[in-house]
Protein backbone atom coordinates (compact mmCIF):
# COMPACT_ATOMS: atom_id res chain seq x y z
CA UNK A 1 0.00 0.00 0.00
CA UNK A 2 0.79 3.56 -0.58
CA UNK A 3 0.24 7.43 0.01
CA UNK A 4 -2.50 7.69 2.37
CA UNK A 5 -3.14 4.39 4.25
CA UNK A 6 -6.96 4.59 5.23
CA UNK A 7 -7.82 1.81 7.41
CA UNK A 8 -10.73 -0.28 9.45
CA UNK A 9 -11.69 -2.21 12.50
CA UNK A 10 -14.71 -4.65 12.40
CA UNK A 11 -15.57 -4.75 16.20
CA UNK A 12 -19.37 -5.00 16.30
CA UNK A 13 -20.06 -8.68 17.15
CA UNK A 14 -22.79 -9.40 19.33
CA UNK A 15 -20.60 -10.88 22.00
CA UNK A 16 -22.42 -13.99 22.50
CA UNK A 17 -19.33 -15.76 23.00
CA UNK A 18 -17.43 -16.60 25.92
CA UNK A 19 -16.07 -13.44 27.49
CA UNK A 20 -12.63 -14.22 29.17
CA UNK A 21 -13.68 -13.44 32.63
CA UNK A 22 -14.52 -9.91 31.67
CA UNK A 23 -17.84 -8.76 31.92
CA UNK A 24 -17.28 -5.96 29.35
CA UNK A 25 -17.92 -6.23 25.65
CA UNK A 26 -15.25 -8.60 24.11
CA UNK A 27 -12.96 -5.57 22.06
CA UNK A 28 -12.59 -4.52 25.85
CA UNK A 29 -10.81 -7.53 27.26
CA UNK A 30 -7.39 -7.52 27.88
CA UNK A 31 -4.42 -9.08 26.73
CA UNK A 32 -1.21 -8.13 28.34
CA UNK A 33 -2.13 -5.10 29.79
CA UNK A 34 -4.20 -3.39 26.74
CA UNK A 35 -7.52 -4.07 25.40
CA UNK A 36 -7.94 -5.84 22.17
CA UNK A 37 -9.31 -2.87 20.04
CA UNK A 38 -6.33 -1.45 21.58
CA UNK A 39 -3.88 -3.46 20.54
CA UNK A 40 -5.36 -3.41 17.05
CA UNK A 41 -5.39 0.20 16.83
CA UNK A 42 -1.82 0.44 17.66
CA UNK A 43 -1.30 -2.36 14.94
CA UNK A 44 -2.88 0.00 12.09
CA UNK A 45 -0.94 3.20 13.39
CA UNK A 46 2.02 1.41 12.81
CA UNK A 47 1.79 0.05 9.23
CA UNK A 48 1.03 4.27 8.89
CA UNK A 49 -3.17 4.91 8.73
CA UNK A 50 -4.18 8.48 8.37
CA UNK A 51 -7.39 7.68 9.09
CA UNK A 52 -9.34 4.21 10.67
CA UNK A 53 -12.49 3.79 10.56
CA UNK A 54 -14.56 1.55 13.28
CA UNK A 55 -17.91 -0.38 13.67
CA UNK A 56 -19.46 -1.00 17.08
CA UNK A 57 -22.71 -2.52 17.75
CA UNK A 58 -25.46 0.09 19.69
CA UNK A 59 -24.88 -2.50 22.70
CA UNK A 60 -21.16 -1.44 23.24
CA UNK A 61 -21.07 2.09 22.94
CA UNK A 62 -18.39 1.92 26.25
CA UNK A 63 -15.81 0.34 23.65
CA UNK A 64 -16.48 3.82 21.54
CA UNK A 65 -15.95 5.80 24.90
CA UNK A 66 -12.78 4.17 25.65
CA UNK A 67 -10.90 4.66 22.21
CA UNK A 68 -11.81 7.82 23.11
CA UNK A 69 -10.16 8.65 25.88
CA UNK A 70 -7.04 7.83 24.46
CA UNK A 71 -4.86 9.56 21.66
CA UNK A 72 -4.20 8.35 18.19
CA UNK A 73 -1.92 9.49 15.45
CA UNK A 74 -4.56 9.58 13.20
CA UNK A 75 -8.00 10.14 12.69
CA UNK A 76 -11.22 8.10 14.45
CA UNK A 77 -14.66 7.69 12.84
CA UNK A 78 -16.69 5.50 14.18
CA UNK A 79 -20.25 3.61 13.18
CA UNK A 80 -22.69 2.77 15.30
CA UNK A 81 -24.85 -0.22 14.06
CA UNK A 82 -26.02 -3.61 15.26
CA UNK A 83 -25.48 -5.97 12.00
CA UNK A 84 -26.35 -9.32 11.69
CA UNK A 85 -23.34 -10.99 10.50
CA UNK A 86 -19.60 -10.21 10.52
CA UNK A 87 -20.16 -9.78 6.43
CA UNK A 88 -22.54 -6.88 6.99
CA UNK A 89 -19.57 -4.98 9.42
CA UNK A 90 -17.22 -5.40 6.69
CA UNK A 91 -19.32 -3.99 4.35
CA UNK A 92 -20.48 -1.10 5.78
CA UNK A 93 -17.00 -0.37 7.08
CA UNK A 94 -15.52 -0.66 3.26
CA UNK A 95 -18.71 1.10 2.14
CA UNK A 96 -17.65 4.23 4.77
CA UNK A 97 -14.39 4.12 3.76
CA UNK A 98 -14.74 4.12 -0.08
CA UNK A 99 -17.72 6.48 0.01
CA UNK A 100 -15.24 9.67 -0.79
CA UNK A 101 -14.43 7.77 -4.17
CA UNK A 102 -11.03 6.14 -2.59
CA UNK A 103 -10.73 2.70 -4.49
CA UNK A 104 -8.36 1.02 -1.65
CA UNK A 105 -6.46 -0.95 -0.38
CA UNK A 106 -7.85 -0.30 2.76
CA UNK A 107 -6.23 -2.24 5.48
CA UNK A 108 -9.17 -3.84 7.40
CA UNK A 109 -8.71 -6.35 10.68
CA UNK A 110 -11.02 -8.06 12.96
CA UNK A 111 -10.65 -6.44 16.93
CA UNK A 112 -9.76 -10.15 18.32
CA UNK A 113 -6.20 -10.54 16.68
CA UNK A 114 -3.27 -10.08 18.45
CA UNK A 115 -0.07 -9.88 16.19
CA UNK A 116 3.02 -9.64 17.01
CA UNK A 117 4.63 -6.16 16.68
CA UNK A 118 4.81 -4.97 12.85
CA UNK A 119 3.07 -7.69 11.50
CA UNK A 120 0.62 -5.72 9.84
CA UNK A 121 2.88 -2.58 8.87
CA UNK A 122 4.78 -5.44 6.82
CA UNK A 123 1.38 -7.32 5.78
CA UNK A 124 0.24 -3.58 4.24
CA UNK A 125 3.87 -3.22 2.54
CA UNK A 126 3.57 -6.48 0.92
CA UNK A 127 0.36 -6.11 -0.30
CA UNK A 128 1.11 -3.44 -2.15
CA UNK A 129 2.63 -6.04 -4.55
CA UNK A 130 -0.49 -6.81 -5.43
CA UNK A 131 -2.37 -4.64 -7.37
CA UNK A 132 -5.06 -6.55 -9.27
CA UNK A 133 -6.28 -8.37 -5.95
CA UNK A 134 -9.33 -7.34 -5.45
CA UNK A 135 -8.63 -8.77 -1.85
CA UNK A 136 -5.07 -9.49 -0.29
CA UNK A 137 -5.35 -11.76 3.07
CA UNK A 138 -3.27 -12.17 5.51
CA UNK A 139 -2.40 -15.89 6.35
CA UNK A 140 -0.24 -17.75 8.89
CA UNK A 141 0.55 -20.81 9.97
CA UNK A 142 -2.77 -23.19 11.28
CA UNK A 143 -3.02 -22.78 15.47
CA UNK A 144 -5.50 -24.18 17.74
CA UNK A 145 -8.00 -21.75 16.42
CA UNK A 146 -12.31 -22.46 17.51
CA UNK A 147 -12.53 -22.25 13.37
CA UNK A 148 -9.87 -21.47 11.12
CA UNK A 149 -10.58 -20.26 7.79
CA UNK A 150 -8.49 -22.20 5.87
CA UNK A 151 -6.71 -20.78 3.09
CA UNK A 152 -4.86 -22.88 -0.37
CA UNK A 153 -2.70 -21.00 -2.20
CA UNK A 154 -0.45 -21.70 -5.72
CA UNK A 155 2.13 -19.14 -4.58
CA UNK A 156 0.90 -15.79 -3.80
CA UNK A 157 -2.88 -16.73 -5.40
CA UNK A 158 -5.47 -17.86 -3.28
CA UNK A 159 -7.28 -20.73 -4.77
CA UNK A 160 -9.72 -22.57 -2.42
CA UNK A 161 -10.97 -21.14 1.12
CA UNK A 162 -12.40 -23.07 3.71
CA UNK A 163 -13.72 -27.04 3.49
CA UNK A 164 -12.42 -26.75 0.01
CA UNK A 165 -8.49 -25.82 0.91
CA UNK A 166 -8.28 -28.97 3.21
CA UNK A 167 -5.83 -29.80 3.98
CA UNK A 168 -3.72 -26.77 4.15
CA UNK A 169 -0.95 -25.19 5.54
CA UNK A 170 -2.54 -21.55 6.48
CA UNK A 171 -5.69 -19.87 7.68
CA UNK A 172 -6.25 -16.66 7.52
CA UNK A 173 -4.39 -14.36 10.44
CA UNK A 174 -7.71 -11.68 10.41
CA UNK A 175 -6.42 -8.65 8.64
CA UNK A 176 -7.22 -7.89 5.69
CA UNK A 177 -6.15 -5.28 2.04
CA UNK A 178 -9.48 -4.77 0.48
CA UNK A 179 -10.12 -2.68 -2.88
CA UNK A 180 -13.64 -1.25 -3.30
CA UNK A 181 -14.20 -3.04 -5.99
CA UNK A 182 -15.83 -5.90 -3.96
CA UNK A 183 -18.62 -3.49 -3.02
CA UNK A 184 -20.67 -4.39 -6.45
CA UNK A 185 -21.10 -7.84 -4.60
CA UNK A 186 -22.64 -6.32 -1.95
CA UNK A 187 -25.92 -5.69 -2.53
CA UNK A 188 -26.21 -9.24 -4.01
CA UNK A 189 -24.62 -11.03 -1.02
CA UNK A 190 -27.12 -9.21 1.14
CA UNK A 191 -29.91 -9.77 -1.03
CA UNK A 192 -29.07 -13.58 -0.86
CA UNK A 193 -28.87 -13.16 3.06
CA UNK A 194 -24.94 -14.39 3.05
CA UNK A 195 -23.84 -13.97 6.88
CA UNK A 196 -20.30 -14.75 7.23
CA UNK A 197 -17.35 -13.12 6.31
CA UNK A 198 -15.94 -16.47 4.80
CA UNK A 199 -18.87 -16.83 3.26
CA UNK A 200 -18.62 -13.70 0.88
CA UNK A 201 -15.00 -13.56 0.65
CA UNK A 202 -15.78 -17.67 -0.98
CA UNK A 203 -18.19 -15.84 -3.00
CA UNK A 204 -15.90 -13.21 -4.31
CA UNK A 205 -12.96 -16.22 -5.44
CA UNK A 206 -16.12 -18.31 -7.19
CA UNK A 207 -17.04 -15.39 -9.05
CA UNK A 208 -13.10 -14.55 -10.19
CA UNK A 209 -12.57 -11.98 -8.20
CA UNK A 210 -8.89 -12.33 -7.41
CA UNK A 211 -7.67 -12.66 -4.10
CA UNK A 212 -3.99 -12.99 -2.99
CA UNK A 213 -2.54 -13.92 0.12
CA UNK A 214 0.70 -12.30 2.29
CA UNK A 215 2.53 -14.84 4.51
CA UNK A 216 2.31 -13.18 8.01
CA UNK A 217 3.73 -14.48 11.38
CA UNK A 218 1.73 -16.67 13.97
CA UNK A 219 -0.90 -14.80 15.25
CA UNK A 220 -4.14 -15.37 18.09
CA UNK A 221 -8.10 -15.00 17.02
CA UNK A 222 -9.24 -14.40 20.67
CA UNK A 223 -12.58 -16.49 20.79
CA UNK A 224 -12.12 -18.38 24.12
CA UNK A 225 -10.67 -17.92 27.45
CA UNK A 226 -7.68 -20.16 27.16
CA UNK A 227 -7.60 -17.89 23.94
CA UNK A 228 -6.41 -15.28 26.07
CA UNK A 229 -3.42 -17.25 28.01
CA UNK A 230 -2.18 -18.33 24.49
CA UNK A 231 -2.01 -14.47 23.20
CA UNK A 232 -0.11 -13.87 26.19
CA UNK A 233 2.19 -16.38 25.82
CA UNK A 234 3.00 -15.13 21.95
CA UNK A 235 3.90 -11.95 22.90
CA UNK A 236 5.99 -12.81 25.55
CA UNK A 237 7.78 -15.45 23.20
CA UNK A 238 7.99 -12.43 20.51
CA UNK A 239 9.59 -9.91 22.52
CA UNK A 240 12.31 -12.39 24.25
Amino acid sequence: MSGRLRAGIIAAGRGDRPRHGSAGPKPLVRVGGRTLIERVLESIGDAGAAEVVAIVNEDSLAVRDHVEALRWPFALRWIVETTPSSMHSFLRVVETLAESGDDGPFLVSTVDTVAPNRSYATFAAEAAHHADAAVVLAVAPITDDEKPLLVRLDGSDVIALGDAAAPAEYATAGYYAVRSAILREANAARADNVGALRTFLNRLLARGYPIAAVRVPLSIDVDRPTDVDAAEDLLRRVTL
